[in-house]
């Protein structure tokens, strides 16, 4: 079992698919049940029809041989009410121009400690990261899976539900943020300055609009040495 990205439920699939098709530079592929999928070199963003007035997204994995699926998709109370799909291995699609691969996928909890209990030690994911920022309040896990990270943000000393955890949002891998961002402008969306990111050398802009209400980051990271 591997990350494979996110579902997006939406009202107007029909206008969603046209703002990715401009936020990612790339054309998605109709495929079975009615899914949109834009195909990233790692990673992959599906559009479907929801039921409700507002977007709603989960998190999707893609089995793999040998998997025992026995154990997904896990119990609603080992997840934190996060939506969680499990998908047959997607068939080829084209590969997004302007965006190389995403980068994380962000889960907003109140019980990390249950993130933990689950994705590591129930499911086998690498935990690569564990780290509180005390300037920021924050305590983030990095889960490796597929060449993607499921990144589980916890705010410190916030009064949250041990319950309702949910997507806070995506992160993509560009190769160049200055040239990401003229060319989000050249296509009507609100986008802010480039500015640096967390990480030592990376470079990061926020798309505001055309993400279906998915708050939507991408990042240059610096060279490797």
């Amino acid at each position: 079992m591997r990350l494979d990205g996110v579902r997006i439920s939406v009202p107007e699939p029909a206008a969603a698919v046209a703002a990715y098709e401009r936020l990612l530079d790339a054309g998605a592929a109709l495929v079975e049940d009615g899914r949109w999928r834009f195909q990233l070199a790692r990673g992959a963003i599906e559009i479907v029809a929801g039921d409700g007035s507002q977007p709603r997204t989960a998190v999707t994995f893609a089995t793999e041989d040998g998997d025992d699926l026995a154990t997904w998709p896990a119990d609603a109370d080992d997840l934190g009410g996060l939506d969680v799909l499990v998908l047959a291995p997607p068939p080829a699609a084209s590969v997004s121009r302007g965006v190389a691969a995403i980068d994380h996928v962000v889960v907003r909890t109140g019980d990390p400690e249950r993130a933990i209990a689950h994705w590591r030690d129930r499911l086998g994911l690498r935990l690569a990261l564990d780290r509180t920022f005390p300037d920021r309040q924050l305590r983030l896990l990095f889960f490796r899976s597929g060449g993607l990270t499921l990144e589980y943000a916890h705010a410190l000393g916030a009064v949250e539900a041990l319950g309702d955890d949910a997507v806070h949002g995506v992160s993509y891998r560009i190769d160049d943020a200055d040239q990401a961002r003229a060319r989000l402008l050249a296509a009507g969306l609100d986008v802010s300055e480039v500015r640096p990111g967390m990480k030592p050398g990376s470079k990061v802009l926020t798309v505001r609009s055309g993400t279906a209400g998915v708050p939507t980051l991408f990042i240059e990271q610096p060279p490797r040495e």
